[in-house]
């Protein structure tokens, strides 16, 4: 593909997003490197592996994991997009629960909501170098 855009299929996700968007450590870590405050949720798409090349041509910004209570919360590597109008980052966490079809956006709104998305319609993340 290469041309700077992912196309993906919005989809479930694990319900995990808003958990670790509302940790003050991710919060601050987002906020610092991303600009922006994360809702706590993320927009979940269903995308082909051929469609992640244009992630190749881009430096990723690093969320730094933590410990916490002898609990480990590993990082993530993001990198800065937009779905329409909305600035977000597509993020991909160090421990991944997903397949690995499926990316995690995130961004300052519920996405779904901004763009009156639901499962199963398609998107179009453009990537800022």
């Amino acid at each position: 593909m290469g041309d700077g855009y992912i196309r993906g299929i919005v989809t479930a996700g694990l319900g995990e997003g808003a958990f670790f968007m509302s940790m003050p450590h991710y919060k601050k870590e987002i906020k610092k490197k991303l600009g922006f405050d994360a809702y706590p949720g993320t927009l979940n798409l269903k995308v082909d592996q051929e469609q992640m090349y244009p992630l190749k041509k881009i430096d990723p910004i690093k969320i730094i994991g933590f410990k916490e209570n002898n609990k480990t919360f590993g990082g993530a590597i993001c990198y800065k997009a937009k779905i329409e109008d909305i600035d977000g980052a597509i993020i991909i966490p160090d421990i991944n629960k997903h397949k690995e079809d499926i990316i995690e956006f995130i961004a300052p709104v519920n996405v779904k909501s901004e763009l009156n998305v639901k499962d199963g319609d398609k998107v179009r993340i453009e990537l800022i170098k």
